[in-house]
């Protein structure tokens, strides 16, 4: 398969073939890192349709189409953009560079279980079901005398992160994988009967028109709002004041947006989010589904508040199915679903080099909300886009293999370079991957800085 035929079959899959294509320019083919799966033609693919569909915005309303264009090797980079990122021209530091409790695990019954505490309370509640400190040693200890599927499910129950790494085929078979198997890559669902809305978008950065409100956390989520910044967006990242963060990720994601707290447990700050939504135009979200709703910010609230609404909807394990209040990332994603055994060696799983269903998932959501301005330009209505880690890994291993993996040597620093962009802010002066779409006409761009989380007050900035 090449990436002119991944790009096709995705293009009819998602119902966007009835919109031109002509200008798109695909280039470069996998493997590019050693991982056997077609990372960088999907993430190629994906980009070059936002691409078609920014355009079908602006040519609907009269402007010229532009010279569309991807190339695999940097869209395969893009999948991993936060490494790339320097503070003053240093890599940026991790808080704690080993967490025993993220990480495999082979159980009692001989099967192999992903633990992730990559955050105080989840490495807590792991090492409190397991009775021991948090040592490699005595983690691997504990895990031992455990059956996998037993303890996957004594974890989730307990609203803890971990899945037993399964086979492609095992997944496929499991009523988790099947329910995620029948979801759309992308879902797009009206919830509402409002009129058709037409938006007037801009030369130089298509939706400047556009407010979103961001309530997302590493990475898929931020990955999906980033996307909109770059298109002129005006996007409001809300945070929790109480919520562990990872500093990094938190500002590779952040360009271009602005950051406000509210405190949902507030009456006050409630009332705010839901003021925010009534004004707003796009709502994202990446928490577990029942997260939000205990606030008044439901999808079927939001849109009484404001019915011409794009609810976006990210989350690990699929909307439908037993699984899908749990919470998960994308090492979870990759475990549970066969990426993980497939990658390996000698039945022991191995993690990708890159972060596929994390960027790949942000990516389908920006496409998912570029999609939904068009729906309601033409046929009105607020609409909710559903997508997943699952589902995008599920997609992402239908592709097929790409040979030669293991000799991968990753794109080469000409691709990265030419994504490169450099900005000084209050974190100094960063250096950070920008975007592997090209766009002739309205190139993608941040108009601001990344800013520290809390920096702006809850308010949209004048139209």
């Amino acid at each position: 398969m090449s990436v002119q035929t991944l790009f096709d079959n995705l293009r009819s899959e998602l119902g966007l073939d009835i919109f031109p294509a002509d200008s798109v320019t695909l280039n470069g083919e996998d493997p590019v890192y050693p991982t056997p799966f077609r990372t960088g033609e999907a993430a190629a693919a994906i980009l070059a349709l936002q691409g078609v569909m920014l355009d079908t915005l602006r040519t609907g309303q009269g402007m010229y189409p532009q010279n569309i264009a991807v190339d695999c090797h940097s869209a395969a980079a893009s999948t991993h953009a936060v490494t790339f990122q320097r503070q003053n021209g240093y890599n940026w530091q991790y808080n704690d560079p080993d967490y025993p409790t993220t990480d495999f695990y082979r159980t009692g019954d001989n099967r192999w279980i992903f633990l992730h505490g990559g955050y105080p309370k989840l490495r807590d509640g792991i090492l409190d079901i397991l009775n021991v400190p948090n040592n490699r040693h005595r983690i691997a200890d504990a895990v031992m005398t455990w059956n996998a599927e037993y303890l996957e499910s004594t974890l989730a129950d307990a609203g803890l992160c971990g899945t037993v790494a399964r086979t492609s085929e095992e997944w496929l078979d499991h009523p988790q994988g099947r329910a995620v198997s029948a979801e759309p890559l992308v879902r797009l669902t009206r919830v509402s009967d409002s009129a058709p809305l037409s938006r007037r978008y801009g030369l130089a950065q298509t939706l400047q028109c556009l407010r979103v409100l961001d309530f997302t956390h590493v990475i898929a989520g931020p990955t999906a709002t980033r996307g909109l910044a770059q298109m002129g967006a005006d996007v409001l990242h809300i945070a929790s004041p109480h919520r562990p963060r990872i500093l990094p990720f938190d500002v590779d994601t952040n360009h271009g947006k602005r950051n406000a707290w509210l405190d949902l447990s507030v009456s006050a700050d409630r009332q705010t989010a839901a003021q925010l939504v009534h004004d707003g135009d796009v709502f994202v979200q990446s928490y577990r589904p029942d997260a939000l709703g205990r606030y008044g910010l439901s999808v079927p609230e939001m849109v009484r508040l404001n019915p011409h609404l794009i609810a976006v909807n990210l989350n690990c394990y699929g909307h439908s199915g037993l699984w899908k209040n749990r919470p998960g990332f994308e090492q979870l994603a990759q475990t549970c679903t066969g990426m993980a055994m497939a990658q390996g060696e000698n039945q022991r799983p191995l993690l990708g080099p890159t972060y596929p269903n994390d960027y790949l998932t942000g990516y389908l959501a920006t496409l998912g909300v570029l999609m939904a301005l068009e729906r309601q330009a033409r046929e009105g209505g607020a609409w909710q886009v559903d997508v997943s880690l699952c589902r995008t890994a599920t997609w992402l291993q239908q592709q097929g293999m790409a040979t030669g993996s293991r000799e991968a040597q990753g794109p080469g620093e000409e691709w990265i370079a030419a994504c490169m962009e450099t900005e000084t802010g209050p974190f100094g002066r960063l250096n950070y991957f920008n975007t592997a779409l090209s766009l002739e006409k309205t190139p993608l761009r941040f108009t601001r800085p990344a800013m520290p989380l809390g920096a702006h007050l809850p308010e949209w900035l004048n139209r």
